[in-house]
């Protein structure tokens, strides 16, 4: 934890100098359903002082208000594009084909990929696009710190938040000679030629993990790219409770650390309750020397890369100490995400079924050893 908190950068505590020229910027947003918080988002976006700026909204067969939503929204402001999604294409998930539909219509130098519940501090994209073309970088991706509104569920954001870093390697995207790469749902910000110059999302259209895999995508076209952490400067409500993040993880957490395999499964499960629960092995069987000192060496472990990750992110220290408990949690979610995907054949989202058979051939990202992520 220590290895991965130390190289990453934090946006906030970067400078970069201001632009003589500012590129265009198309911001494209798929939405389905989003009619609670579309707007609030989109204000946050409107309010920013890019001078050159369009926003694509893009509506995703939403059966809610979405849809007058965003109609109201474009009425309100020129630089808004509202867009109208009736039918998915064969062979295609939803939300890649919505954002296939944005990105054909961007006219910006620059294009970010961001959801329809982030919202930004003003000066955000300048520093943002400023920090890309000071870093001669093709896609900058930033990962914000979503709110909880519980002590345990902060526990398991911020272990799933170790996890996500840890398994996609991004500590080491954009380093020379690192094949590591890394994207995010809340801030993909990728240079329009540099896109250009890869297969475009038609190579992503059965990807659920489209953010990690335009990541992906972008890394095998050998374009750059480059990752921060936010701590202020975007921020979002991820899930609104436990619950809720365990039903919104069910359509991708199978596939993206099991590669949907049960057995790939039970042995990731195996492997992460040994570690979660070496510490209280070694308090129950403190005689045995080999499980007291690994249950130690565990404790140890958690404990500085908790302390470490408090003073470098300013983060709350027992969230990370109690990492354990959040392990144990995430695996129950992996668990629940693979059985139901068994069960269906398949996973449900945004109204839709895809079964697993055309999931597993449209995969683009295999998790290798403990669930580190490894190019298609």
């Amino acid at each position: 934890m220590v290895h991965i908190a130390r190289y990453i950068r934090i946006f906030e505590e970067e400078a970069p100098p201001e632009l003589k020229r500012w590129p265009k910027l198309s911001i494209i947003i798929p939405a389905c359903n989003e009619a609670g918080t579309i707007k609030p988002a989109v204000n946050t976006l409107l309010e920013q002082d890019y001078p050159d700026l369009e926003i694509l909204l893009i509506d995703d067969r939403s059966t809610d208000g979405t849809g007058a939503i965003i109609d109201g929204i474009a009425e309100e402001d020129s630089r808004v594009k509202g867009l109208h999604i009736e039918e998915l294409p064969e062979g295609w998930i939803g939300k890649v084909n919505a954002l296939n539909t944005g990105t054909k219509i961007a006219g910006g130098e620059w294009m970010l990929f961001t959801d329809a519940d982030i919202h930004f501090r003003q000066g955000t994209l300048r520093k943002a696009v400023s920090l890309a073309e000071a870093d001669k970088t093709d896609h900058f991706a930033l990962l914000p710190k979503p709110t909880a509104n519980s002590f345990w569920f902060d526990v398991v954001i911020h272990t799933f938040g170790a996890i996500f870093l840890y398994g996609t390697g991004a500590v080491d995207a954009g380093r020379p000679g690192s094949k590591a790469f890394i994207g995010t749902g809340a801030f993909n910000l990728v240079r329009r030629t540099a896109f250009d110059n890869t297969e475009g999302f038609s190579w992503l259209k059965m990807e659920p993990v489209d953010d990690v895999g335009l990541g992906l995508m972008l890394s095998i076209s050998g374009a750059k790219s480059s990752f921060a952490i936010t701590t202020r400067d975007i921020s979002l409500v991820w899930y609104p409770s436990i619950k809720a993040m365990f039903k919104g993880v069910e359509k991708n957490f199978f596939g993206a650390v099991a590669n949907y395999s049960l057995i790939r499964m039970a042995i990731i499960v195996a492997f992460i309750w040994a570690f979660a629960l070496a510490p209280f092995a070694a308090l129950m069987f403190f005689n045995v020397l080999p499980v007291f000192m690994l249950g130690i060496i565990t404790y140890v472990f958690m404990a500085s890369g908790a302390f470490f990750v408090k003073e470098k992110f300013g983060q709350k220290f027992f969230p990370l100490f109690l990492a354990q408990f959040g392990l144990l949690i995430v695996s129950i979610m992996l668990l629940r995400s693979g059985i139901i995907c068994k069960l269906k054949g398949g996973i449900d989202w945004r109204g839709e079924r895809y079964k697993t058979e055309d999931l597993l051939a449209g995969q683009r990202l295999k998790a290798g050893t403990f669930g580190i992520k490894k190019p298609y």
